[in-house]
């Protein structure tokens, strides 16, 4: 730009320096946009309790899994509850991480279960403080490491009689599901 001389108008030398400053920025962090990577962005290795104040919590660095990396393997479950409308049961769930990757809460490599039956045989006014309609549970464990066990806990309510099933597998909402093993759930409702 040399040898070019920005006149501005008298009375609105502010406004058009702003534009320019503005469009400036703007096209700096569009040219920069490429190197940012979200899969590079540090997350905390657990949550700091919200008292917490002496020192930071420590970080890793979180990428996202690929697919070939995932997978999981059903350990165990509670009992299907028989309860009464308007009683609550809780029902937890454990899957192996039987992928390459550790499973990381709150982080890109987070483990999920996802409900995946069919809708007309579970009434969604069922469910008690799922994080996501369709999502009952997310891990508990702040990291589940290969060869370790991920626990999946949620409830749910009696809204009318009959038998509700659940069908349910695990997801990392990043990358995708993990392995299909028929779990499910059949709730009792009297």
């Amino acid at each position: 730009m040399a040898g070019q001389e920005f006149v501005f108008t008298r009375g609105r030398p502010h406004f058009e320096a702003m534009i320019f400053a503005g469009v400036t920025g703007l096209a700096i962090l569009l040219a920069g946009a490429p190197m940012l990577r979200v899969s590079d962005v540090p997350v905390p290795a657990s949550r700091p309790e919200p008292t917490t104040y002496a020192s930071a919590a420590p970080t890793q660095t979180v990428r996202r899994p690929s697919t070939d990396e995932i997978d999981s393997a059903w350990v165990s479950q509670s009992a299907s509850p028989t309860i009464s409308v308007g009683g609550e049961s809780t029902l937890t769930f454990q899957f192996r991480n039987a992928g390459a990757v550790a499973w990381v809460r709150g982080a890109v490599s987070e483990a999920s279960l996802a409900f995946i039956g069919d809708e007309r045989r579970f009434d969604p006014r069922m469910a008690v403080n799922w994080p996501q309609p369709g999502r009952p549970a997310i891990q508990t464990e702040s990291t589940v490491e290969p060869g370790e066990l991920a626990t999946f806990t949620f409830t749910v309510r009696g809204v009318a009689p009959g038998t509700y099933r659940i069908d349910l597998r695990p997801t990392i909402s990043s990358v995708g599901w993990l392995r299909a093993e028929g779990v499910y759930a059949d709730i009792t409702v009297r």
